[in-house]
């Protein structure tokens, strides 16, 4: 019954799935973060906004480490060790901010940790996903497998985060937030196939099987590999130092980085475009986490409540996925970019209705009027990320797919750091502080209309593409 719900499985995907999963359950913090930042550290949003910055850097960097463990096994392996150094950085991590970190620097380096261990986590998983599979249809079933699995982690803890937030506290919930990569390293001896009757291997262990389509050759891998490590540490060295700029000066290095790769890979017109694109959606800044605290502060919006829309949004996101991911295949990228961008400001302005009374006017309670709100527009939470991914598996030079995806995604997280660092811009200038909230309205509505300024890109896209509105509307959804 299960396989014909699911579909194939097979026993040496369960590290692969485990990984995803546990990623999506670390969003079990998500809620005690928000508390631990404003209550514990007495962050101001500025400041929050700055290490968002930095811990979404690491992501920006997923090719430097898939290079790094196809070069160099560790222990005559290229999965396995790296994957458990991965899951000892998110449990140390873990395990600091469970209980000895106390200060901003030193809640920034135990999130680093974290960061980096998922990261790689997720580099290492990535890659075996390719590597575990025998033919091309258990290649899209593990692909649509790991995709549901870290929405179903998600999912499971969604309204548990607000509950253990409140009940327990934020430093508990990090202690429990430990025993995730814990999971991973347990699921390691059920992940093992056998080559012949009588010889288990594990078959996380064994090599992977090169594909052909790594362009970059193991000499530029190699430099790939050196470059990351001295971006990392210019990176560390800035921030240690306190140089002024240091966010701008790694962004800029982080762009030079990525475009010396793609230069690599080839950079044709619908490469370019493709990056434009992504990047200008992506970058775009939001409102920061003073419209938490404030919601907190003047709404009474306490950890429970919080949970409760954190699981809708949750739930709410993958079933906007399953329903419009044919039409969303189906339409050009410009075009449906275009209406889930102009549909999701539409669907924001009850967010700035909220500071400004807009529930009180309609006789709903505050709590009433953001679930009604959270319900409306969470289905198109996930929506964004598929346009963006066809949008770069067209782009894709024939021969070079995984490292076009492997480029674009570090783009991905380079452009929402970017966004980071354009919301502590906005913070700053609007005074945004946990004592003073006056100007936050005008900083939400100011993100509205900057939000809206990656549509002037579209026109671009569209001739890249080479449809037009009337076709576009004419086109059949399959």
């Amino acid at each position: 019954m299960l396989r014909k719900f699911i579909g194939g499985y097979r026993r040496e995907w369960t590290t692969v799935l485990l990984v995803y999963f546990c990623y999506g359950a670390s969003t079990i913090t998500g809620i005690a973060e928000v508390f631990f930042q404003k209550e514990t550290l007495k962050l101001s949003p500025v400041e929050v906004t700055t290490i968002s910055f930095w811990l979404l850097l690491p992501w920006s960097m997923k090719m430097v480490v898939g290079a790094a463990a196809d070069i160099r096994p560790i222990f005559g392996s290229r999965r396995i060790p790296w994957l458990l150094a991965g899951c000892a950085l998110t449990f140390a991590g873990y395990v600091a901010l469970a209980t000895v970190v106390e200060t901003k620097t030193a809640y920034l380096a135990a999130s680093l940790l974290t960061a980096i261990g998922f990261m790689v986590q997720d580099v290492i998983a990535d890659a075996l996903s390719v590597e575990v599979v025998e033919t091309e249809e258990e290649r899209n079933q593990i692909q649509t497998l790991g995709r549901a699995a870290l929405l179903v982690g998600a999912i499971s803890v969604g309204y548990l985060s607000g509950v253990l937030a409140g009940v327990i506290g934020p430093r508990k919930v990090y202690a429990l937030a430990s025993l995730l990569p814990l999971l991973v390293v347990a699921s390691l001896p059920f992940s093992r196939v056998r080559r012949s009757a009588d010889t288990p291997t594990p078959a996380l262990a064994r090599p992977a099987t090169p594909t052909g389509n790594d362009i970059l050759g193991s000499g530029n891998a190699r430099l790939v590999v050196l470059i990351g490590l001295a971006y990392a540490a210019i990176g560390v060295g800035l921030e240690l130092l306190a140089v002024p700029y240091a966010q701008e000066i790694v962004l800029l290095v982080s762009l030079l980085l990525i475009s010396i790769v793609l230069w690599r890979v080839g950079i044709s017109r619908e490469v370019a475009v493709a990056a434009i694109v992504i990047f200008l959606f992506r970058a775009t800044p939001d409102v920061g986490q003073g419209y938490s605290y404030w919601a907190i502060d003047k709404l009474g919006f306490d950890q429970q409540f919080l949970g409760v829309l954190a699981q809708v949004s949750s739930i709410l996101s993958l079933v906007g996925l399953v329903a419009f991911r044919k039409y969303i295949v189906s339409m050009p990228v410009s075009f449906t970019l275009g209406w889930v961008m102009i549909i999701g400001t539409i669907l924001y302005l009850p967010n700035i209705g909220l500071f400004y009374g807009v529930h009180e006017w309609l006789g709903l309670s505050a709590r009433t009027f953001a679930f009604i709100d959270t319900t409306i527009s969470a289905p198109l939470g996930q929506l964004t990320m598929v346009p963006m991914l066809i949008l770069t598996a067209r782009a894709a030079p024939k021969g070079a797919e995984a490292t076009m995806f492997a480029v674009m995604a570090s783009l991905m997280n380079l452009a929402l750091s970017a966004s980071q660092l354009f919301t502590g811009y906005l913070n700053d200038a609007f005074q945004i502080t946990q004592q003073d909230y006056s100007n936050l309205g005008l900083l939400m509505i100011s993100v509205t209309v900057i939000g809206l300024l990656p549509l002037t890109a579209l026109p671009l896209l569209r001739r890249v593409e080479g449809v037009d509105e009337p076709e576009a509307q004419k086109m059949q959804v399959t």
